[in-house]
């Protein structure tokens, strides 16, 4: 086995065992839980309806929870850098064995979510009860098409978080111990401030953020001509800051070195 299967093999152990915990316990949690407690409140009526509205739900939070996943396993930086590096693995090797993890991961939860899509569909209330179909179900006119474009637009997103995951841990691993704890402090404040700031100018201002609404919807595919979401559109966008975002965090990859006596 190559080291970069090694590598890949490394990861997966971590990454796949995590992933696949998580889901249990959502599905547990927003599945098993509200079928007992309606088994003993209600006993078998109306069970078919509620499992329907909880695979429903499910369906938007598998979305969430694959986000925050990906994103969290491509932030993942400094520790297994350092643990590489001792076990005479080189950077370039490193990186790309995590990128390669990355998609399979992705694919992982792309299926378990696309999954879960494909029960609310068959028994919610109709494509309202998919995120995804909800906003773009209308551009193909096609079930078989729709759900194909739903699984690789997904599937794009879910990469792209991911690589924008690896930037951010490899820009937080660059940073000294002391400036991390500074960045982890000040980004939630300054988010909050900077929500305070724009609800102020939305109130005063509403207009002012035309311009940027209008990208925003471009970037989401929307067409005022059609009525409706081009899936197209933000996926090409997406690859885009895929393919640039993978260059970023390859340089950044060669900046990391093993930090002594922090």
């Amino acid at each position: 086995m190559n080291k970069v299967a090694s590598v890949i093999k490394y990861d997966l152990s971590y990454f796949v065992r995590l992933i696949l915990i998580v889901y249990l316990w959502l599905i547990g949690l927003l599945v098993g839980i509200p079928v007992l407690l309606h088994l003993v409140a209600s006993g078998t009526e109306g069970m078919v309806i509620a499992i329907l509205n909880d695979l429903s739900l499910l369906t938007t939070a598998a979305l969430f929870v694959n986000v925050a996943l990906l994103f969290y396993f491509g932030f993942l930086t400094y520790e297994r850098f350092s643990f590489l590096i001792q076990n005479g693995i080189s950077r370039r090797t490193g990186w790309y064995a995590k990128v390669i993890s990355i998609l399979i991961v992705a694919l992982i939860g792309n299926i378990y979510s696309f999954i879960t899509g494909l029960f609310a569909l068959n028994g919610g209330s109709g494509y309202k009860s998919v995120p995804y179909l909800e906003l773009y179900g209308h551009f193909f006119k096609s079930l078989p098409l729709d759900l194909v474009s739903m699984f690789i637009v997904n599937y794009i997103m879910l990469v792209m978080l991911a690589v924008f995951g690896i930037i951010a841990g490899a820009v937080f691993a660059l940073l000294t111990r002391k400036n991390q704890k500074i960045v982890a402090i000040s980004i939630p404040i300054l988010g909050i401030l900077l929500l305070a700031i724009l609800e102020r100018i939305v109130i005063r201002q509403s207009h002012i953020l035309d311009p940027l609404v209008a990208f925003l919807k471009f970037a989401m595919g929307y067409s005022k001509t059609l009525g409706y979401f081009n899936p197209i559109i933000p996926a090409t966008g997406m690859v885009i800051l895929i393919v640039l975002s993978l260059i970023i965090s390859r340089w950044l990859n060669t900046l990391l070195r093993t930090k002594r006596g922090e």
